[in-house]
């Protein structure tokens, strides 16, 4: 990805464990990835699962998603910049999908949050490392990002969407979890 990353501490960051290609990590390696991303994602699942084409309000989402209300407005402005989701103001406002959840990616999320899933920082800005012309590493480092966001451009919303909708009914077997809207 050629984004440019700004890695600044209030975007934060989760860990994730991310399945690489088994010769390139030992088991249960941990790679970084963007809070924005992981909200964005989040976000984005949600909206999948409604049943309606109603606008969610920002304040349903943060609170069921666990999200701060006031980061989640930010990147909810950026998802409808990217044409992911539309957003209204007013008192039946909110926020929904713009397209049908099979058309997003992941990787659609990741480039609309203008960030890079680099491993590590040289990788994005080598000029900024002191040993980028003589390190053996970079390469690697940018064949694991290649790998990770090949792989995010085949996972759609609507598969994680389904999938949650499976974990939550398979925790609670009572609850009915919402049929997926596409």
């Amino acid at each position: 990805m050629n984004a440019k990353v700004s890695r600044r501490p209030a975007d934060g960051i989760l860990r994730a464990t991310v399945e690489l290609a088994a010769n390139l990590r030992p088991k249960g390696a941990t790679v970084l990835i963007p809070m924005k991303v992981d909200y964005g994602v989040r976000t984005l699942v949600f909206l999948a699962l409604r049943t309606t084409s109603r606008y969610v309000p920002a304040s349903e989402i943060a609170r069921s998603q666990h999200i701060p209300e006031p980061y989640l407005l930010r990147v909810c402005s950026e998802l409808q910049k990217a044409g992911l989701i539309e957003s209204r103001r007013g008192p039946s406002g909110g926020h929904k999908l713009a397209r049908p959840a099979d058309e997003i990616t992941v990787a659609d999320v990741v480039t609309s949050l203008d960030h890079s899933l680099a491993p590590t920082d040289c990788v994005e800005e080598p000029d900024e490392c002191r040993l980028s012309g003589a390190c053996s590493q970079r390469e690697m480092w940018q064949d694991v990002e290649k790998m990770l966001v090949d792989h995010l451009t085949n996972v759609q919303v609507s598969d994680l969407a389904k999938k949650q909708s499976s974990l939550v009914t398979a925790l609670n077997p009572l609850v009915t979890a919402a049929p997926v809207a596409n």
